[in-house]
């Protein structure tokens, strides 16, 4: 009598446990549907408070969760202007193992880098997605971007005595112009 009150207290206690488990489950994947909806419709704020919420979840997660999370909150954070916070979340991202995920993460942080004309960090960037995905044509675009950012960065702040005119011409052809900045192609990768 003793042994089968003990044994449905445990499962009881053991089905309370489970659908507590469950329910957290649930709520993270419903805060990040709701997050997706609010970067949809401009409400970067409230999406911050619903991932950074879902980051602190007591719950367990597993590296793909994880690194997910920190992607969605470094797109948030570039959309609010955080640059350098969304550096360091993509950073974080590209940590996992998932390579659409990972490739995803370095593009963002390498089009971050080549804003801060960080041609040589950007072009290694772009030489990493482009590891995991050769036939990506934006990552192709932007890598050769960098590179010839990089010689004529180095040709325009040369030592050596150049012409004028040729320092005109290869301000004018810098890779972070109106073309590379409003091309029509979304720079993110949402």
């Amino acid at each position: 009598m003793d042994l089968t009150k003990i044994t449905k207290g445990i499962m009881g206690l053991l089905a309370i446990c489970l659908i507590a488990y469950g329910l957290g489950f649930r709520n993270r994947y419903f805060l990040t549907k709701e997050a997706e909806e609010d970067i949809q419709m401009g409400r970067y704020h409230l999406a911050l408070k619903k991932l950074e919420r879902v980051s602190t979840s007591a719950m367990p997660r597993t590296a793909r969760e994880t690194a997910l999370n920190e992607y969605n909150l470094g797109v948030v954070n570039v959309f609010l202007g955080e640059k350098k916070v969304a550096q360091e979340h993509f950073k974080k991202a590209s940590s996992t193992y998932d390579p659409i995920l990972r490739a995803r993460a370095l593009y963002n942080e390498a089009n971050i880098m080549a804003e801060e004309l960080d041609f040589v960090n950007a072009a290694q960037g772009y030489a990493k997605v482009l590891e995991i995905d050769p036939n990506d044509f934006q990552a192709k675009k932007n890598l050769e971007r960098m590179r010839l950012g990089q010689q004529q960065f180095s040709t325009l702040f040369s030592p050596e005595k150049e012409e004028r005119e040729e320092r005109v011409q290869a301000l004018k052809l810098m890779p972070w112009g109106n073309r590379y900045k409003y091309s029509g192609e979304p720079k993110l990768r949402w």
